[in-house]
């Protein structure tokens, strides 16, 4: 059965989240974390705020909602703080967690590609999980989505910037699947009202109009990296979990379905 991606497109963001959840089936779980990139404490390359309250409030009161990252270029809480994110603590009781700091349990995968043991955040075990990306290009990974937004889960090093450094001398691209392996997102979301194209830390901001939505990350990927007019199996990252089976990133094996919110 191929692999389903939802593209919505719209101009308000509530009505396209919503649209967009409407397909997919609650969570059982009473946690929702949800991850979005915020690699730095500044708007541009990181994902809206706006989103990621649309997104938290599907899931309130009925569930316990949790925010969750692990910035590499700046610390976690100036990314919360400057980014306007704890305003939803105020708003609504949305929780924070920052992830290079968080409680972890080590995992071990002696068929990983580079990281034959992975410290995995305790927030993250038995929560229903939201990769919530931004449409983004990366100059070293091609794409910047749901599967590498993932980095963000691991410990940052002890420095300025640069936290996450030691996956760009491991491998980046095996890292990054290595790291989706131990936990995949079981919903990913791309935010692609507007894409960073032509720089992970800055670039330009291009209007795309839309958001993606998939339980399958790798197809979510794919569809966005076709977005920004790449081929999909031409990002390492995304060939290797497609052959190792973590998802779909054949756009033949994809079904795309576009809605207007």
């Amino acid at each position: 059965m191929p692999s389903q991606v939802l593209v919505v497109e719209g101009r308000d963001v509530r009505a396209m989240v919503e649209a967009g959840l409407a397909r997919f089936p609650e969570p059982e779980q009473e946690t929702v974390v949800i991850k979005p990139n915020l690699i730095i404490n500044r708007p541009g390359p990181t994902t809206p705020v706006d989103v990621v309250e649309a997104v938290a409030t599907h899931y309130l009161p009925e569930h316990r909602v949790v925010v969750a990252e692990g910035s590499g270029w700046c610390e976690t809480w100036e990314a919360f703080t400057d980014l306007g994110y704890l305003a939803l603590k105020t708003r609504y009781g949305v929780e924070f967690v920052d992830l290079n700091y968080a409680d972890t349990s080590l995992l071990e995968r002696p068929d990983a590609l580079v990281l034959k043991r992975f410290e995995l955040p305790e927030v993250l075990r038995g929560a229903y999980l939201i990769s919530l990306a931004l449409l983004k290009t990366h100059s070293l990974t091609g794409v910047s989505l749901s599967m590498k937004n993932m980095l963000g889960v691991a410990k940052g090093e002890l420095v300025p910037a640069g936290k996450k450094r030691r996956f760009h001398k491991l491998g980046i691209h095996e890292s990054i699947v290595d790291i989706c392996a131990y936990r995949m997102p079981d919903l990913a979301i791309i935010d692609g009202r507007s894409a960073c194209v032509g720089g992970e830390l800055g670039g330009r901001l291009v209007p795309y109009g839309a958001i993606i939505f998939s339980d399958d990350p790798v197809a979510a990927d794919a569809v966005g990296a076709h977005l920004l007019g790449l081929d999909p199996m031409s990002i390492r990252h995304l060939r290797l979990a497609h052959e190792l089976g973590l998802g779909t990133a054949d756009l033949d094996q994809i079904r795309m379905v576009r809605l207007r919110a």
